[in-house]
């Protein structure tokens, strides 16, 4: 187990040098029970508020005495007099109007009130008694939960870093110290023996048999079960969605006061803006990693440069040479004239809704699905020899697009970098299942070209394709599913005598996460209820696809035990991260037999337990119940949007008949319909990303400096707000801690400086008292967030 107990602090600091002006607030040693009644809890320095209580209650008094009394009679509503626009003019605005000599009574403040006055922070039981039936301190014991799920499966971030701690015991072990993190480590000084020690291959074997201290199915679904029922409760929705409510309305008033400040701290850094502080795009689409054009003038190259390369071979053993690609009917004459757009609008939408969703996922022959003589066909060709690794010229076409369009851009920029997110193939091919896999086969395309670049990471998206799995034939269970994503990894005799290869070990040291993607296209229908209890390997359900909490668990459960054993081996580990589809708010969740929620609060609340890395497409979190939403602000959990990505203006030309079933083709919608701007304004740990710029109409060679750009002269963001979302991206992102040491300022070794919090898991402390000249965040801006963070926290666990 690591580090059990752990604590969490939030600290308000006047400035990085001096010390805290407030005592920390320990929130392990907050679980017991606070007999302080609720009118006095943190209140007391606020001028005035006990004495306006008081105030309150007397008046209550009084007019219960007068209605009891009989001095109000309804007899006399009609002499209430009724002011109207024109008398409030009159009084305030006009000249001759006359000062009343006495000041009118002051009107008590009611629940009713709240949301238009001025005191609309203050808790809600201020204002009048709510009686909780679940209470405010079991959101810490959600995020508890949370913490203890990810230090379990090693997510956390001093288990994800490049170097592990090695056992004194160890031979072949040398004593070095790290000079950046100020502290002393073990390395390996041999790496060929260090596996040679049969405590070690005993030990990994173990792992490998599954000996691992993760909680059961049974367990995570009474705990999940446990955190509904809190989000659920009326009383905490109501004080959680006033508790944002405030938040959203206090930033502007924080601007609005101190925007000169953050103004003048931002130009006394040197050297230091927007253009000069590191952004990662942390969900970058290998499938659309380049723009329309970029890929239009790609192929009119090759068409001139190579015209009879053969590019594609039928089954019965017909060669298509890429001249023949694009003519008409695949015949001599009638050939396409030079400077058509070969990818338009009608190609994007069916890559994007057909290709996508049915063809890229499982590695098979596509004529048993489309017919040669069928206009898709040709659509099938263009998506499967520009934009895939394996194909006929073993992905030479688009190892060039990657290198010409991403990688040397990126190489040239020195302040850009990105993870670029791969969706998982399932191979069904009949070879040595050891080598021929998808791992292999794409870490020996990465090999082959040369496409490892020290400024991209890597992400490995899951999709939920089971029933089109087992309706080929190939599978038989559940079980069968993860054997294809996991198995390969978990070879025993591979591990201890790293028969992977080199080439694998280097791809796997370079992914950053997992990413179970939960898309509109998932199957959704049922034709037989099987009880979700049952293990994987007895989970058939006639093709059933199950829910999102058996995909998230199972997969979870599976990266924990590669977790582990890669720490035993001194390597890198995995986060997971996922999304959440628009179309889930209508479907009702097939989880639970006793509750009634929607998938999109089940996979909402599955990113809560056991994803590290963050929530992808958090567009989609707004409409979340508020407990739910609160609880992600507290926790600091990452989020990730991508709001150019969502306006896409494309005509519609497929037909709904020709979707997968249960997708329903949605029209975009505008810019500032997105919910960007307020997340970032309430304080979440948000930051922005292109996810696909193949559909964005980009005309620009940097996305990521376009995808900022659009935000700031939409929202007219200055400098410290863009310097905040790029810093969030960087501190959030899979890269090495050393490397964030050497951008940000930041290591997880503590130190008496400014520290915040993220995901509830990691400690970040800054390594000197000011840090603003790595990252450009003024002092004020994060101050402001620590104390407004430290103040809720505060609210909830008093």
């Amino acid at each position: 187990m690591v580090r059990k107990n752990r604590s969490l602090f939030f600290v308000g600091y006047d400035s990085y040098s001096e010390s805290p002006s407030a005592s920390p607030i320990l929130l392990d040693d907050l679980d017991g029970n606070d007999d302080t009644p609720d009118q006095v809890l943190a209140f007391d320095a606020c001028a005035g508020i006990r004495s306006q209580l008081q105030e309150r209650n007397s008046r209550a008094l009084k007019l219960k005495g007068a209605s009891a009394g009989g001095d109000l009679n309804l007899d006399d509503l009609d002499m209430i007099p009724l002011n109207t626009k024109f008398d409030v003019q009159m009084e305030m605005g006009s000249p001759m109007a006359m000062p009343p000599e006495t000041l009118p009574p002051i009107k008590p403040l009611t629940a009713k009130d709240l949301a238009y006055s001025s005191l609309a922070h203050l808790p809600s039981y201020f204002f009048e008694q709510i009686h909780f039936h679940v209470e405010r301190k079991c959101l810490l014991d959600m995020c508890k939960l949370r913490r203890n799920y990810l230090t379990i499966s090693k997510q956390d971030a001093l288990a994800c870093s490049q170097s592990q701690s090695a056992k004194p015991s160890q031979k072949n072990l040398g004593r070095i110290k790290d000079e950046t993190l100020r502290t002393a480590h073990l390395l390996d000084s041999n790496e060929e023996n260090n596996l040679t020690s049969p405590r070690d291959s005993s030990y990994i074997i173990q792992l490998c048999n599954g000996h691992v201290d993760v909680p059961t199915f049974i367990e995570y679904r009474q705990n999940f079960e446990r955190c509904l029922r809190i989000i659920q409760d009326r009383s905490l929705s109501k004080f959680s969605e006033k508790r944002l409510q405030y938040l959203l309305n206090k930033f502007p008033v924080f601007q609005y006061l101190n925007s000169k400040k953050e103004m003048r701290q931002s130009k006394n850094v040197p050297h230091k803006d927007f253009y000069n502080c590191r952004k990662i795009d942390l969900n970058l689409l290998l499938s659309g990693c380049f723009s329309q054009w970029q890929l239009t003038e790609f192929i009119w190259s090759k068409l001139k440069k190579e015209p009879n390369k053969i590019i594609y071979q039928t089954s019965n053993g017909r060669h298509i040479t890429l001249i023949q690609l694009f003519k008409v009917d695949f015949e001599e004459a009638n050939t396409f004239s030079s400077g058509l757009k070969i990818i338009d609008d009608s190609f994007l939408e069916w890559y994007k809704v057909i290709y996508l969703a049915k063809y890229h996922l499982i590695n098979s022959d596509s004529e048993t699905f489309i017919d040669p003589r069928d206009k898709q066909f040709r659509h099938y060709l263009i998506a499967k020899t520009f934009l895939e690794f394996d194909n006929c010229i073993n992905g030479e076409y688009l190892s060039e697009l990657l290198q010409t369009f991403l990688i040397k851009p990126l190489e040239t920029s020195k302040y850009q970098l990105c993870q670029l997110s791969v969706d998982f193939q399932f191979y069904f091919h009949n070879g040595n299942s050891d080598v021929d896999n998808w791992w292999m086969v794409f870490a020996n395309w990465l090999n082959h070209y040369d496409l490892f670049s020290k400024n991209i990471r890597w992400n490995v998206r899951i999709s939920r394709i089971y029933p089109a799995l087992y309706h080929t034939g190939k599978i038989k269970s559940f079980q069968d599913y993860l054997d294809l994503i996991f198995k390969p990894l978990f070879n025993t005799k591979s591990y201890i005598h790293k028969s992977l290869g080199p080439i694998l070990s280097k791809f796997l040291s370079r992914i950053a996460s997992f990413d179970l993607c939960i898309q509109d296209s998932d199957d959704y229908v049922w034709k037989q209820f099987t009880n979700v209890d049952c293990p994987p390997e007895n989970w058939t359900s006639n093709g059933d696809n199950p829910t999102i909490s058996q995909y998230m668990y199972y997969v979870y459960a599976n990266l924990a035990k590669l977790n582990h054993i890669r720490h035993a081996l001194h390597q890198n580990t995995f986060t997971l991260r996922s999304s959440c589809s628009s179309t889930s708010m209508n479907r009702t969740s097939q989880f639970s037999n006793t509750l009634n929620f929607t998938e999109h609060t089940e996979s909402t609340l599955n990113n809560f337990l056991l994803s590290s890395g963050g929530f992808l497409n958090a567009e989609n979190l707004w409409n979340a119940p508020p407990p739910l939403v609160y609880v992600f602000y507290l926790s600091q959990i990452p989020m990730v949007m991508a709001p150019l990505n969502s306006i896409v203006d494309s005509k519609a030309t497929i037909a709904q008949d020709q979707c997968p079933v249960g997708l329903v083709l949605e029209p975009p919608k505008p810019y500032k319909m997105n919910p960007f701007m307020k997340f970032f304004e309430m304080g979440f740990r948000i930051s922005l990303s292109s996810e696909s710029i193949l559909y964005n109409h980009s005309y620009t060679k940097e996305p990521i400096i376009e995808e900022y750009s659009v935000a700031a002269s939409i929202y007219r963001l200055h400098s410290a707000d863009l310097c905040e979302l790029l810093r969030n991206s960087v501190i959030t992102s899979g890269f090495a801690d050393t490397l964030k040491n050497k951008w940000l300022g930041t290591s997880l070794v503590s130190h008496n400086y400014f520290m915040e919090n993220i995901g509830f898991v990691d400690n970040w402390y800054d390594c000197k008292p000011d840090t603003s000249l790595d990252h450009n965040v003024p002092a004020i801006r994060r101050q402001y967030r620590s104390k407004t963070l430290a103040g809720e926290w505060q609210l909830v666990i008093s």
